[in-house]
């Protein structure tokens, strides 16, 4: 009997649980040879990591999106735990969030045109 015990708790304890991690955009999008290219996918972030962060040019042509992850910037990351998680310099905008997929913003906004157009 205790052996029966022993080995449900043991085929218990490997079996995976989901984690309620947070999922974020990954990709990028911008110009290479003066041709457009964009490549997003939902990505579901390493466990314990808080926060989507994203980039993005003022014309939003060109964007980044990523997870947190464990090499992340101290620099980034006290931005994204300060009480505006935004920051915009030299038509730049870093930005951090904390719920699933919501670092869209500069996904959303603009589709690409042919370099100077």
């Amino acid at each position: 009997m205790h052996l029966k015990l022993f080995f449900v708790f043991l085929l218990l304890s490997l079996l995976p649980f989901p984690a309620s991690a947070i999922k974020c955009y990954a990709g990028s999008r911008g110009f290479i040879n003066g041709q457009p290219a964009h490549k997003f996918i939902q990505e579901t972030c390493d466990e314990g990591m808080l926060y989507c962060m994203e980039s993005y040019t003022a014309d939003f042509n060109e964007v980044t999106a990523s997870c947190q992850h464990l090499g992340t910037n101290m620099r980034l990351l006290n931005l994204c735990q300060s009480k505006t998680p935004e920051q915009t310099e030299n038509d730049l905008t870093i930005r951090c969030c904390k719920t699933d997929l919501c670092n869209n913003h500069g996904i959303d906004r603009k589709k690409l045109k042919k370099n100077g157009n």
